[in-house]
């Protein structure tokens, strides 16, 4: 599965025009002045080609540590419980204070603007060639992940920046008058994604052999969802529909005892992968940890435990409200794997610890996971006051027993990034099927993915061999109403299945039902206590005490927050609608002089 990384050492060695910074804070114009790019042969584009994947190994494409907490799903974990200015430079994403000018701001507009550059030299190239090879499929497969990266990348710039409308960068700039180009409407940054998503979805063959490659059904995806972002559900309906229902993609959901496999090293590249970017802590690992082409990343650095090798003023950890939310899903009791009897001698339902919960996040009550080596998280690590559980997407739980022993540093990890999956494709359809009016269709890709986690069902009985629940427990409301449904999906299916999966997904999500700040409000509103927690420490059956470690909004223990002070209390008296999009960072404006 690694076989990408060694293809681009190569790449390093012999193309020129790969742009790299050697320090962290200086990096080369991505859309600078080249002269024309010319292959007689495919191993040549091949290599280009190489180099457009590379550039999607840029840590700042994902921007997870500022895109988590800017969002509902994570907090600084400086945050908890007395300091409300931590030492962070990611604060104003946090309190929704951000500008222009804000640090990062940039890093993920020059890093997508990058895989542009490089994906317009190779179709440049490609475009060049002899006739002869232009016929070929090889010339057709390398154009269409060309323009698929291309378009992909414009379409994660339209849904983070200033309202959709940026640049569209359609060909390398021969001069450096052309970098000074001016934005464009929003719609029509959309038809042009649309026509580079559409050529790669009709030129692409369903997979190739090496899994690192994008295709089909990696253009399918983001033509789906960009119909989605615009409420056109008929034409999203048609590519969910082709991804779920046609065999030749090979994509199924992990069940059984294989959804232990989610988001661990052993499942990458698994049947429910879509578009995954491959790391690596095999290739180059004398590269610093700075260098955006390295072959590894700094995700787990940022979310790992402090005791595992993670830490820093950016460490973030999940939300309060996500926590809870996931230590209180509703499990199955007649599902087999929710019987199992865990490392203190309960089984599943008795600890009401899901296998969602236990894929996802960390939990110090927890007792069915291993964690870092160790039997349970309770045994390796000390939950208590501002760290009470864990997001475990982008960390090495499963095969070290610290960050440091991967990649010779806690800054380096070669686990895989997944940026789509399947179960999102059905989450999606299901959104699609409840504003259609097809709440029965919607209940039943909701069902799927609940059954596969062991948990109970939404809705009125289908199946006598399963547990149904029908009405919402907070408003009695039946979940065959349309909007319990919508709510659930929106705050509880799609935070818990996606976690903080992909490009600011949630960010996105919440600014187009366009109730981010009602939802901020909403959580300031809630209060939480610590309690201790009881774990067995042994295989003898010790116990000993975690406390301020066990979360509850019984008034019980410790507050989590004192004097009015809430997780989201900044967000919720900061967000307005002027923060929905990111806005074009001052790097592009200061240089730009087609933008005012």
């Amino acid at each position: 599965m690694k076989k990408f990384s060694k293809k681009l050492i190569v790449l390093i060695a012999i193309t020129s025009f790969l742009q790299s910074c050697d320090d962290y804070l200086d990096q080369a114009n991505p859309n600078e002045a080249s002269t024309d790019t010319y292959w007689s042969d495919f191993d040549q584009s091949d290599a280009s080609l190489t180099g457009v994947y590379g550039g999607m190994l840029d840590t700042f494409i994902l921007n997870v540590e500022q895109e988590a907490i800017r969002s509902d799903l994570g907090i600084l974990s400086a945050l908890r419980p007395d300091n409300p200015n931590p030492n962070a430079r990611t604060v104003p994403f946090y309190t929704h204070t951000y500008n222009s000018g804000s640090f990062n701001i940039h890093r993920q507009w020059n890093a997508l603007y990058q895989v542009i550059f490089r994906a317009n030299q190779l179709i440049a190239g490609l475009e060049r060639m002899d006739e002869t090879l232009k016929n070929s499929d090889q010339w057709t497969e390398q154009m269409g992940q060309a323009r698929l990266l291309r378009g992909i990348s414009h379409f994660y710039l339209h849904a983070l920046y200033n309202n959709g409308e940026i640049i569209i960068r359609d060909k390398v700039p021969g001069s450096p008058s052309e970098i000074s180009k001016p934005t464009s409407t929003s719609a029509d940054v959309i038809t042009f994604f649309r026509d580079d998503l559409k050529y790669a979805y009709d030129n692409l063959p369903y997979q190739f052999d090496e899994k690192s490659r994008v295709d089909k059904g990696v253009a399918a995806t983001i033509l789906g969802t960009s119909h989605l972002y615009e409420k056109e559900y008929g034409p999203a309906l048609v590519y969910f529909n082709d991804i779920i229902n046609n065999s030749e993609y090979g994509y199924a959901l992990l069940t059984g005892e294989d959804v232990k496999l989610m988001y661990t090293s052993s499942g990458e590249f698994n049947s429910e992968s879509i578009f995954e970017i491959n790391y690596s802590v095999a290739q180059k690992i004398e590269e610093s940890q700075w260098y955006e082409e390295s072959f590894n990343h700094r995700h787990a650095r940022y979310s790992a435990p402090n005791g595992r090798g993670g830490g820093g003023p950016e460490h973030y950890v999940p939300a309060a409200w996500l926590t809870e939310a996931y230590s209180t899903e509703s499990l199955d009791p007649l599902d087999a794997r929710n019987k199992v009897v865990g490392y203190n001698g309960n089984d599943r339902v008795t600890d009401n610890i899901s296998l969602r919960a236990s894929s996802m996040i960390a939990l110090v009550n927890d007792e069915h996971t291993e964690y870092y080596l160790s039997p349970t998280a309770a045994i390796r690590e000390s939950f208590n006051n501002n760290k009470i559980s864990f997001f475990k997407q982008h960390i090495n739980h499963d095969i070290t027993d610290h960050e440091k022993n991967v990649g010779g540093t806690t800054w380096k990890s070669g686990k895989n990034v997944i940026m789509n999956r399947l179960a999102d494709i059905y989450l999606m359809r299901a959104e699609c099927y409840i504003e259609t009016g097809k709440v029965t269709e919607a209940l039943a890709d909701i069902n799927t993915i609940r059954e596969r986690w062991g948990l109970a069902l939404l809705g009125p009985v289908v199946d006598a061999g399963k547990t149904y629940i029908a009405n919402e427990p907070s408003t009695s409301l039946p979940y065959t109403d349309e909007n319990t449904l919508r709510n659930h999906l929106r705050h509880v299916e799609r935070p818990l299945e996606l976690n903080i999966q992909g490009v600011s997904t949630r960010n996105i999500d919440l600014r187009r039902w366009g109730n981010a700040k009602a939802r901020f409000a909403e959580l300031n509103g809630i209060k939480y206590y610590l309690d201790k927690y009881t774990y067995t420490s042994n295989a003898s059956g010790a116990t000993k005490v975690r406390n301020n470690s066990l979360l509850t909004r019984t008034m019980t223990g410790k507050e989590l927050y004192k004097d009015g002070e809430n997780e989201f209390k900044a967000a919720a008296e900061n967000y307005s609608e002027l923060r929905d999009y990111l806005p074009i960072p001052l790097s592009e404006t200061d240089n730009n002089s087609s933008i005012d």
